[in-house]
């Protein structure tokens, strides 16, 4: 089985393909650039249960868990 993911820590770079580096962040960081003034798309990776934000500028692509984005708003 091969998975999207694959990390050390939680904080960590992480790798969702051989082309497409992402980092996983924590639910402020995830928030603070969901409201900033970069340019940014959104990324949904429902079968591995990630939601992400690619900067358009950088290409930067900043990857959280679903359950840690949404456990944070309660």
């Amino acid at each position: 089985m091969r998975t999207l993911l694959n990390r050390s820590d939680a904080r960590g770079t992480a790798t969702m393909t051989p082309e497409t580096p992402g980092r996983l962040v924590d639910s402020a960081l995830f928030g603070d650039l969901l409201i900033s003034h970069r340019r940014m798309e959104r990324l949904v990776y429902p079968e591995h249960h990630l939601r992400g934000l690619r900067d358009l500028d950088t290409g930067e692509v900043f990857l959280i868990e679903e359950r840690r984005l949404f456990d944070a708003r309660r």
